[in-house]
């Protein structure tokens, strides 16, 4: 079954990239501050960094996006549970195609290179996910990842720690009914 999503996952991951890395607040690639997310990638560019994490819960859409940012990159994780996120692993797809698979992951990546935006999304990989204390997750992943525009392949690599599940404040399509809306993150 599709669901509303479909379709725009790629663009959506974009858009939510480019939203990310306006909202990292200035603070510096490998400052530590609370949830975190690390990653390193390899291919056609070679880099990494580490910045704060947020993660949110789409209840009509049932997913969680986990975010970080740092200066001009960016990356964004979408988790797809059949019903409840639970600890396991997911396997990444493509984002045309994650989130008519239930229990699936989508992974995008962005930066700033010296005359364009670099921008991949993976379409193989695993996400192992681990429930902590409160809900929060942490987990770690690893992705072979294509250009959004262009030639170009990455693996990308990373985990992230003890990052608190939030109701999602922005981009996600309101709730048909009325009910708690972090019920899907128990």
């Amino acid at each position: 079954m599709s669901r509303p999503l479909r379709g725009l996952a790629p663009a959506a991951l974009l858009a939510l990239l480019a939203l990310a890395a306006g909202s990292c607040g200035g603070q510096a690639a490998g400052a530590a501050a609370g949830p975190r997310l690390e990653t390193r990638w390899t291919g056609s560019d070679t880099a990494g960094f580490a910045a704060p994490a947020v993660a949110e819960y789409c209840d009509s859409l049932n997913l969680v996006e986990i975010r970080a940012a740092a200066g001009d990159t960016g990356i964004a994780i979408l988790i797809f549970p059949k019903d409840r996120v639970q600890s396991g692993d997911y396997p990444i797809r493509h984002p045309d195609v994650a989130d008519t698979v239930p229990v699936s992951a989508a992974v995008a990546l962005r930066w700033v290179a010296l005359t364009s935006v670099r921008g991949f999304r993976g379409a193989s990989g695993r996400l192992t996910l681990r429930r902590g204390p409160g809900g929060a997750l942490s987990g770690s992943f690893a992705a072979g990842a294509g250009a959004v525009s262009g030639p170009g392949r990455l693996t990308v690599t990373g985990s992230f720690e003890y990052v608190p599940v939030r109701p999602a404040t922005r981009g996600c399509a309101p709730r048909a009914a009325s009910g708690d809306s972090t019920a899907g993150v128990d």
